[in-house]
């Protein structure tokens, strides 16, 4: 009985063995062939993305006509470019290389002598700052504007500019897309900000240093905000916070 019974067992074990067998067999094939097609997936999307590009052999975004204006200072200016075929890519293009001439016209190298900065080669300027995210099938240009005064310094950034495009489209995402896209609205954005100023504030003198409803009131301008995705895909919201003393540049995740 004791021997029937111990057959039983090991014919219990041999089964379970060659279960386990086969489903870690499954397992295997089941991801390595998720491994190959999210591999040609992403192959195929950047092959699809690459026929939209104007210039093969360049970035989605890049920059041309470089130019340094202060060495001592390491101020240049340069054009950002949509390497894109569409006709919201050409329109944004032109649009850059307007706004990027509007900000080097505002370079002054005169009045040197009222400077505090004896280093500085530059009286006044306003100057850009770039960042480019990749993400998918998403690019993102976003540029910074702050000045530079020999008298003062540098000021923190006053305007922001963002641009999403998709590289499959050639369509630029529009506040509105990128909403919907993650699943929020503008109010839940605005409830958000509001945390986040509320733990930022400050009290100087007895008086709360940052102006929350002012702050939030800008969103609508949207020269101070601008939404973008980023390389790790998540939707970010860089804004100007107004304040009884110096406004600063504040970067936020929306969740």
């Amino acid at each position: 009985m004791e021997e029937e019974s111990s057959n039983y067992l090991g014919f219990g074990l041999f089964f379970f063995l060659i279960v386990l067998i086969i489903l870690l067999g499954s397992i295997f094939i089941f991801f390595n062939v998720r491994s190959k097609n999210t591999v040609a997936s992403y192959e195929e999307t950047e092959q699809i993305g690459d026929k939209l590009k104007k210039d093969k052999d360049k970035e989605f975004i890049y920059f041309k006509e470089e130019e340094t204006i202060s060495e001592t200072l390491n101020i240049l200016y340069k054009v950002p470019v949509i390497n894109l075929k569409s006709e919201e890519a050409n329109a944004i293009n032109n649009e850059l290389k307007a706004y990027t001439s509007g900000v080097k016209n505002t370079l002054q190298n005169g009045d040197l002598y009222q400077c505090y900065d004896e280093t500085s080669d530059i009286y006044k300027t306003n100057y850009l700052d770039y960042a480019v995210y990749k993400y998918q099938e998403y690019v993102t240009l976003l540029m910074r504007e702050s000045e530079y005064n020999c008298e003062v310094g540098f000021s923190p950034t006053n305007k922001v500019k963002s641009y999403t495009f998709n590289v499959f489209s050639g369509k630029v995402l529009s506040f509105q897309d990128l909403l919907q896209k993650y699943n929020t609205t503008l109010t839940k954005v605005i409830e958000q900000i509001r945390v986040k100023l509320n733990e930022d504030q400050t009290i100087i003198e007895e008086v709360p240093n940052i102006k929350i409803e002012e702050t939030i009131h800008q969103l609508k301008a949207q020269e101070t905000y601008v939404f973008y995705i980023d390389e790790f895909g998540d939707l970010l919201l860089n804004y100007v916070v107004k304040t009884n003393s110096v406004d600063y540049n504040d970067i936020i995740i929306i969740k």
